[in-house]
């Protein structure tokens, strides 16, 4: 009997030894028992030999696959993520793998797809097809007319043109004329393409210059992180481009990562035109069918770059040559739920395993990652102008405390609507960005000031006036708009605050001859609709476009020259240290769409705070100001990158049990601190902003510290004791690095 290192898909730390009578290879599935059921796990290792295998292991029940499905090299990664995020490993093997394909279930649910072909096995002759039926002559002529000078031609396009075709092929097979074969296709996970640039025939010399150092790196085959900050349309893209064009002729793979699904699709729409056949995507917007297929073509070496949002860092690539983070600022590349992983930081951890340059490209690069550039941790790459010489838009801060308006109740300052009018006039394009959807952000009584919330989770409930609904955006929970008040019972409650979809409605009152469309998660739910609306929007068939963040990053519309936002303000106050970090970067990225064309770019940022250093900077496209703030309140502070954060949340039905268990777990690491004089801080506990969500009482304490194996090593003593202090009612969850402190 051999011994395996198997790790199972349940929270059991580490991994478990089974035995099976021959040697499985790494990567495999099996069914293992675990107690009195049988599980899957998934093969890490083959043990030494041992002559006797004790009673104690247990022998594998099934081995599920018939070749790995993911390569021996991407084991180190998963037990460095085990680790370092404090989770099950065969959990975090399970997240890597693409759901409803090879998760816990016993079969993947989902199969290869078959078509059947039919191939021509003797030459073409007039004595063989005069012998033939009609229908069979037929139909063998119609395979000479349309199979394209080939030999094999698919079934299904013959049966189209020829009803009568399906019963002939039978004939013609047994008269050796012809084979049915059945052949495995991929689905096409690609469709419409977005429009995409033509390659330049020459780069810029900071192109060139950013291009050729990542290039010698990729040559050396040696681990190094670079930054390439370059301001909106300088064009980052194009280096991403030429570096994986110089990786693949060297052999070797690349991925490249997007923060969400929306910059997936335009990032096709770049790559596929250059690389065709040998891209794969990996992201949630491919049906399980799709993503089976992407996965199969990079796991047999025949994609040779995957493109996809933050899953994607688990492509299954035996060796790579380069890793690309586009965005590398986004807080969408931190994963919110079970295994709290960061994409961005794991893509880094890939090449440094894979021992190949790692390039992250921003506009607007986290306050962390210019630090360390600064540190030469990392090396800055800079692109510092537009390419073509077009400038960068003039920003002007409009203050809704002072500006005069029209009406009390509009959302836009008179110099706003002078500025569209303008535009409309002169036949150009706006952009207005509001960063909320819906239409009324929350539903007041006008008699008694109750606002009306999700029964599930203490936050209000958002108007959807297309939907007719109210919307909680966390739990789904919806109700009519037509409700009375549920504390005094009067029907005078009415929807205050704005969201994008009132936004549209004002602007289509306002501008009635101007086309209008609005971009956001409820207009454009598929990628279907979101790259039909950008196709109109680039061939300049709507006038101003709404949009939330989907509209905010990596659009290129040449006759964009206005944008509006619409208020500032709203995520400057979130109890979140990176607040002002990513009000800026949300200004910088949407002012980054006006004047990427012939024509100069305007923008128009209405706000409440126009003294607010977030503001100012956005006004003079000054990144190194909101830095050199951020750095020095950070510093101050202990926060990110001087120190490191741990966030422990408590979460349960009722709500005096969450309460105790968050109590006793601060009290335990306060006495291992004291005990040991750790240099750690616990702060805490308190209840989450979002204090219940989904019915469930939520309660955090952080963990806060310079020297992050301190802090890891409290995370493991609190673990250790996580029965005792929370029993089986409370949840507990250790979030490394948050992103969100909600």
């Amino acid at each position: 009997m051999k011994l395996h290192e198997i790790a199972v898909a349940a929270p059991v730390p580490g991994s478990l030894t089974y035995s099976y009578p021959v040697a499985l290879p790494i990567g495999v599935r099996v069914q293992v028992p675990l107690g009195s059921r049988l599980i899957t796990g998934y093969v890490l290792a083959q043990l030494p030999e041992n002559d006797s295998v004790p009673a104690a292991i247990k022998a594998v029940a099934d081995c599920l696959d018939a070749y790995p499905i993911f390569p021996a090299a991407l084991v180190p990664f998963f037990r460095w993520m085990a680790e370092y995020y404090h989770h099950p490993l065969g959990e975090v093997i399970r997240t890597a793998l693409p759901a409803r394909l090879f998760g816990t279930s016993s079969r993947p649910t989902i199969k290869a797809k078959t078509e059947t072909v039919v191939r021509l096995c003797a030459p073409r002759s007039d004595q063989a097809a005069a012998a033939l039926k009609k229908s069979e002559q037929k139909t063998l002529e119609l395979f000479y007319q349309h199979c394209g000078g080939r030999p094999v031609m698919p079934r299904r396009e013959l049966t189209k043109l020829y009803s009568g075709a399906g019963t002939a092929l039978k004939g013609l097979a047994a008269a050796g004329l012809i084979t049915l074969e059945e052949l495995h296709v991929y689905r096409d996970p690609f469709g419409e393409l977005l429009p995409y640039s033509d390659r330049p025939a020459e780069l810029t010399a900071e192109q060139t210059a950013a291009v050729n150092t990542v290039i010698a790196a990729i040559d050396a085959g040696a681990f190094q992180t670079f930054l390439l900050h370059g301001v909106t349309g300088s064009g980052k893209t194009e280096v991403y481009l030429r570096a994986a064009e110089h990786c693949l002729a060297q052999g070797k793979n690349v991925l490249v990562l997007v923060p969400e699904l929306a910059l997936a699709s335009q990032m096709e729409g770049q790559f596929y035109p250059r690389f065709g056949e040998r891209l794969a995507v990996l992201h949630s917007g491919l049906t399980p069918g799709e993503r089976f297929d992407q996965w199969q073509r990079v796991l047999r070496g025949e994609a040779k770059i995957v493109v996809g949002a933050r899953s994607a860092v688990f492509a299954p690539f035996s060796s790579l040559g380069l890793v690309i983070v586009d965005e590398e600022h986004e807080a969408a590349y931190k994963q919110d739920d079970s295994l709290r992983y960061n994409g961005r930081d794991m893509a880094v951890l890939r090449a440094r395993f894979a021992s190949c340059p790692a390039l992250l490209g921003s506009a607007t690069p986290s306050v962390s990652s210019l630090y360390h550039a600064e540190q030469g941790k990392y090396r800055l790459l800079t692109l510092p102008k537009r390419i073509g010489g077009q400038v960068l838009p003039q920003v002007e801060l409009v203050d809704l405390s002072k500006e005069k308006r029209g009406r009390k109740d509009w959302f836009f300052s008179d110099r706003l609507l002078a500025a569209l009018k303008e535009n409309l006039a002169n036949g150009l394009q706006s952009l207005l960005f509001v960063n909320r959807r819906g239409y009324a952000a929350f539903m007041l009584c006008r008699d008694c000031g109750a606002v009306v919330r999700c029964r599930n989770c203490r936050v209000s409930l958002t108007l959807h006036r297309g939907r007719n609904q109210l919307i909680c955006h966390y739990c789904g929970y919806s109700l009519r708009p037509d409700i009375i008040c549920p504390d005094c019972g009067s029907g005078d409650v009415a929807g205050l605050g704005l969201g994008s979809e009132r936004v549209e409605a004002e602007v289509r009152r306002l501008f009635p001859q101007a086309r209008a469309a609005r971009l956001d998660s409820d207009a454009t739910a598929d990628r279907r609709a979101q790259i039909s609306l950008l196709r109109q929007v680039r061939e300049h068939e709507i006038d101003i476009l709404i949009g939330t963040q989907m509209a905010a990053k990596g659009l290129h519309f040449p006759k964009l020259t206005l944008v509006g936002v619409v208020w500032a303000d709203s995520g400057l106050s979130l109890p979140d240290c990176k607040a002002a970090e990513r009000t800026f970067q949300l200004l910088a990225q949407v002012t980054g769409r006006a004047g990427r064309g012939e024509q100069a770019g305007k923008v128009i940022i209405q706000t409440h705070q126009p003294g607010h250093y977030v503001l100012t900077a956005a006004r003079a496209h000054d990144c190194r100001a909101v830095y050199e703030q951020e750095i020095a309140l950070r510093s101050m502070l202990g926060y990110p990158p001087f120190g490191r954060l741990i966030n422990i949340r408590f979460s349960g039905e009722n709500e005096l049990q969450v309460e105790e268990a968050a109590k006793a777990a601060a009290a335990l690491l306060r006495a291992a601190v004291t005990k040991d004089s750790l240099p750690a801080d616990i702060l805490g506990p308190a209840p989450a902003p979002l204090s219940l969500l989904k019915k469930r009482f939520r309660w955090q304490l952080l963990l806060k510290g310079a020297q992050p194996e301190v802090l890891h090593w409290l995370c493991d003593q609190l673990l250790l004791e996580k029965g005792k202090i929370c029993g089986k009612k409370v949840r507990l969850t250790v979030d490394v690095d948050p992103e969100n402190m909600m």
